[in-house]
C-alpha cells in the first residue's frame, strides 16, 4: 500500500486501528511493573551516583594529604 492510495481519513484509520491494536497488548499489569523498574532504576542510579562521588571526594583528600 503506497502513500499515494491512503486519503486523509484512509490515514487517521489506519493510524486509530495501530493505536488500538498497541493498546491491546498492554496489560495493567504490565504498566506498573514498567512503572516499580523505572523507579527502582531512578533510585539505584541516584545512590550510585552518590556514593561514587562521596568516594572520589575522600580519595582525593587523602592524596592531598
Amino acid at each position: 500500500m503506497s502513500e499515494a492510495s491512503l486519503n486523509g481519513s484512509g490515514k487517521v484509520g489506519f493510524i486509530g486501528g495501530t493505536i488500538i491494536s498497541v493498546l491491546n497488548g498492554i496489560s495493567f499489569e504490565g504498566i506498573l511493573e514498567t512503572i516499580f523498574y523505572a523507579m527502582l532504576g531512578t533510585v539505584v542510579s541516584f545512590l550510585v551516583s552518590y556514593l561514587l562521588k562521596y568516594f572520589m571526594k575522600n580519595h582525593s583528600k587523602e592524596r592531598q594529604e
